[in-house]
Formats: structure tokens, sequence, C-alpha cells
């Protein structure tokens, strides 16, 4: 988990709660109501939390990284599948996951129910647009339908950590200093940034935010369209996100 690219979901608004894990101490997940200003230790350590109709889904480090349900109403944890998983995307009813173990890329229902194997090699990281899945493997990025079926090379790039934008696959390119890497998927033409080497990566549909390595972690936005770069926050940071017009990190 060296590279946070989509900011790893450890803060999460759901409910009208605020969901905040702690991954300086590991003391947990803290469950924060900003109305009341009422805090609750949840039971777990939460990664990758997507939120959906019947709870928020993520993987508990606490348990193994064991893919969990949690309630949003109580706080209740409740696993759904022994699988130690990482990366986790839901899609819809699926859930789509990196198996810790194997580093296969899988899926199953959200009810812990029909799971399958999606990609045959090792996935580094892997992003989701509908029902196209792109995925960073070491001979280079893949994509399929969220099924598994047909299965297409991208590009031979090695990635460490894989973003989607808009058409723009973003990435740190491992064969070039793990510098950003911006792919556009229309041209098939790449764009590498000299000084910027992302550690994490975010958006607000607009921007993208980079925390970079070359400048102490400090905070960098950058605009896809006009290839144009300011540092934001000279704050040191391992996570992004952007939550409500709002950055966590």
């Amino acid at each position: 988990m060296g590279d946070h690219f989509g900011g790893s979901g450890l803060v999460l608004a759901a409910g009208g709660k605020l969901l905040l894990t702690d991954i300086c101490h590991y003391s947990g997940t803290f469950w924060l109501d900003p109305a009341s200003g009422e805090t609750k230790l949840l039971d777990g350590v939460f990664w990758f939390m997507n939120p959906a109709d019947d709870g928020i889904y993520a993987s508990d480090q606490q348990r193994g990284h064991r893919l969990c349900r949690i309630d949003p109403r109580t706080g209740a944890v409740e696993p759904v599948s022994q699988a130690p998983c990482g990366g986790l995307i839901r899609q819809g009813d699926w859930l789509y996951y990196i198996n810790e173990e194997d580093r296969k890329l899988y899926r199953l229902r959200m009810d812990g129910r029909e799971e399958s194997r999606i990609a045959d090699e090792a996935v580094e990281a892997f992003a989701m647009d509908g029902d196209e899945i792109y995925y960073a493997t070491g001979l280079g990025i893949r994509t399929c339908r969220a099924d598994g079926s047909e299965r297409e090379i991208v590009s031979d790039a090695a990635a460490a950590g894989l973003f989607l934008l808009g058409e723009k696959l973003v990435y740190a390119d491992k064969k070039n200093r793990r510098l950003l890497t911006v792919f556009d998927l229309r041209t098939g033409s790449a764009r590498a940034y000299d000084d910027l080497v992302p550690g994490s990566l975010c958006t607000d549909g607009r921007y993208l935010y980079c925390s970079n390595r070359m400048h102490a972690d400090t905070i960098y936005r950058i605009d896809l369209e006009l290839g144009s770069k300011i540092r934001i926050c000279g704050d040191s940071a391992d996570h992004l996100h952007v939550i409500g017009g709002e950055m966590y990190f």
C-alpha cells in the first residue's frame, strides 16, 4: 500500500457522519458526527471505504484485511468475505478487489456470493469506468469488461498505482523514475511530469491533486487539460481525500 492513488478510502462521508481512519497510530476508525461533535471508535481499522445503500464496505486491517460491512446507523461491523482484499472498489452490486495473497483481481456480490477471478495475472492496481476495468500488471496496462471478458492491451507501461480521470489514465511510471505520467486513452500518447513523483492522488472531478515525493510530499494541483501545475500546500501528506469541497490529508 505504498502508492495511495484514489486516497485509499481512509476518509468517508456517509449518513451525515464522517469516518476517519487513523493510520499513524493504528488506533482505529473514528465515527464523527459533525453536528453534535460526538465521536465513536469503531471496531476495526478500515481502508478502501466504499458507501452503499445497505452499509459501508471496507478492508479491515485489524481483521487481516478481511472484507467487512459497516452499519451506517450503528457502526456495527459484519464480515462479508474471508478474502484479504486491497484496492476495494464498489461498482453497482459488485465489489472488486485485489486479493492480498495471490495479487489477482476478483469480484463478488455485496452479500459475499458469486466470487470470481477477473484477471489471471498478478495485478498492481486497477481503476474502473462503468463496465470497463483498467488494470496494471508486470507486462503492462490491460483492460477488460467488468466480468473479465474482452481483454485487451492498453500500454506496455510499468505502472505503480492507477487512477482514471475522464479519458486519461494516471500512474507512476516505474520505468521512468516513477514520474507522474498521464496516458490519453483517445490518442495513445503519454506525458510525464519531470518534477512530480506521486505518493497519493485524488480528484475533485476537475483537478488532480498529488502529494509530491520529489518535494517532501507537499501537495500539488494539476490541470490535466492545460498541463499546468501549482503547489497549493507546503505541508507533507501521505493520503489525500477530497470530500464536499474540502481536502483531508
